[in-house]
């Protein structure tokens, strides 16, 4: 119905036209003679009267011809027009032979994974002409420069070898940017490690913290409930020192500030500072594990060391004064208290933190704010032992400390020989301990508070003169304190609690008597110092 409408409208137009043309009159004829008076340039009027003289009899000549009898005379030709039919009959059938297999691909490709579940090497199996490709050209080529360098020469080869050998060396020969990391994530660790040493280094402190495995054994990629930790312990720590900052800085209005632990420029000198701050607190273990061993303290875990009267006391209301003390010979300067009844039990790292900052308190002093967060983090990490050891985060159920401190020195520190002869030297000392009644040990108590005093005393001289990692701190401080001394200001220091400073069991609250007595320290520490090293250790004389 809309053809037959369509059709009906056609005619009707066709019949309007033909009514327009039969109702014009006879055309006439174009007056030139008039035109040529009134146009003044009679070279564009001759051009205009030529062309409509030729044209009208062009159309004339057309109109005279009969078409109708001369297609109808022509006899010849008709194999060309045959031929043509043949070729487009051909073409149509390619055509559709070509539609057949754009189907069949189409239904193959919608049938086939997605292209990011196919492989690099599936990808190049199925297509040869990408696989031929990339056999002939081994390195990519902007093809816009192929007028000044050819991608298929040697020169061109050996160009692009030697721009992937230092790209990179740029990258793990330490010349690494930040540019070309920001996709080192997808790296495996070992090559993370190499180029990040901070992460490393808190990533191995933590796994061997909550391990206590060998760094041997240190894993690819730790678990990632682990990283959580290790995360959450990261800003519990921030979170103090953040604090602190913000205070100083408030308090100061300095327009920089860094926070407490940290190098001025922590991208530039983070490796160094931190690096010095672990051989410090090496140093400090070190000189604090020589102290306990030169009293036999050190793996003693079944008894309470005792070397002053209230250690005595304190030691007497763990069962009501029913234990027993021991003495291991004149030359040790402690008692050791076993109490009655079970064993003791090994306390919690946690436990003995807080019972050590309690200490640091009561006597007058307190450890840093930032160092204290983190070895309170440090201890319950070492704490979480306890979920994989069965209750347990040093020993092994019926091992004594000695034995598992031992068990899990590795042979090649330096210090093995050291840590074994002291064990064998312990083991020696305790076959012969003798037993003490209760007056025999408050007999020998005032003698061994009085040596444990003077021990006291030189453990300062030990800490400032033989270690490299404290002397060089104390000379600092030694010159600021003189400092501050002749400015006038060391008494508002010490009156406003900057310094602190104990002498014996007492608090220094002068700053002469504070300056005198760092001039006597400076003056005895170097024949202190002699006379240790002079000192000779029969259990490692033996070994000779």
């Amino acid at each position: 119905e809309a053809n037959a409408e369509e059709f009906r409208l056609l005619r009707a137009r066709d019949a309007a036209v033909s009514h327009t043309v039969g109702a014009q009159a006879e055309v006439k004829p174009i007056d030139w003679k008039a035109w040529e008076s009134r146009i003044s340039n009679k070279e564009t009027l001759a051009c205009l009267k030529d062309f409509h003289a030729q044209q009208t009899a062009l159309l004339d000549a057309v109109l005279k011809e009969d078409h109708l009898t001369a297609v109808k005379d022509q006899k010849e030709g008709w194999e060309l027009y045959d031929t043509a039919k043949t070729s487009c009959s051909k073409s149509v059938e390619k055509s559709q032979t070509i539609l057949r297999n754009g189907a069949r691909a189409l239904w193959i490709s919608f049938q086939n994974p997605p292209v990011s579940l196919v492989s690099q090497n599936e990808w190049l199996d199925t297509d040869q002409y990408w696989q031929a490709f990339v056999e002939k050209h081994h390195y990519y080529h902007n093809h816009i420069a192929s007028a000044v360098e050819d991608p298929e020469s040697k020169e061109y080869d050996a160009k692009q070898k030697a721009d992937l050998q230092k790209k990179w060396e740029a990258f793990d020969g330490r010349g690494t940017t930040r540019q070309n990391n920001k996709l080192l994530y997808q790296r495996p660790s070992f090559e993370y490690y190499d180029v990040y040493r901070g992460p490393l280094i808190e990533h191995m402190i933590f796994y061997l913290t909550k391990t206590g495995g060998d760094a041997r054994t240190f894993p690819e990629t730790m678990p990632v409930q682990w990283f959580a930790e290790i995360y959450d312990t990261r800003f519990k720590v921030y979170n103090v020192l953040q604090r602190r900052k913000r205070q100083a800085q408030e308090a100061a209005l300095s327009r920089d500030c860094h926070m407490d632990f940290h190098p001025h420029d922590l991208e530039h000198d983070g490796e160094a500072y931190y690096s010095k701050l672990i051989a410090k607190e090496s140093a400090l273990t070190e000189v604090t594990m020589g102290r306990l061993m030169g009293n036999y303290i050190l793996f003693s875990d079944a008894y309470i060391p005792v070397q002053t009267g209230q250690a005595f006391y304190r030691a007497l209301q763990a069962d009501g004064g029913k234990g027993t003390f021991y003495s291991l010979g004149s030359d040790v300067y402690c008692l050791f208290y076993k109490p009655a009844g079970e064993a003791l039990a090994m306390p919690d790292p946690t436990e003995c933190f807080h019972s050590l900052a309690d200490y640091a308190s009561l006597t007058g002093r307190r450890f840093e704010v930032g160092y204290a967060a983190v070895m309170e983090a440090f201890t319950e990490v070492l704490e979480s032992r306890k979920e994989g050891l069965g209750g347990s985060w040093f020993t092994a159920p019926g091992e004594s400390s000695k034995d598992a401190f031992m068990r899990r020195l590795k042979k090649s520190d330096p210090a093995y020989e050291i840590f074994k002869a002291y064990s064998e030297e312990y083991t020696e000392k305790w076959a012969g301990a003798k037993a003490l009644s209760m007056e025999q040990a408050m007999a020998e108590m005032p003698e061994i508070e009085r040596k444990y005093n003077l021990e006291c005393q030189e453990y300062g001289s030990v800490l400032f003169g033989l270690s490299d990692e404290f002397s060089a701190a104390g000379k600092m401080e030694q010159e600021q304190l003189a400092k501050l001394a002749d400015q006038g200001t060391l008494q508002a220091q010490i009156d406003s609690g900057a310094y602190v400073a104990i002498e014996g069991s007492s608090k220094i609250t002068s700053a002469g008597d504070l300056t005198k007595a760092v001039e006597e320290f400076e003056s005895s520490k170097d024949k202190s110092v002699d006379a240790i090293l002079a000192t000779k250790l029969p259990a490692l004389e033996k070994k000779k």
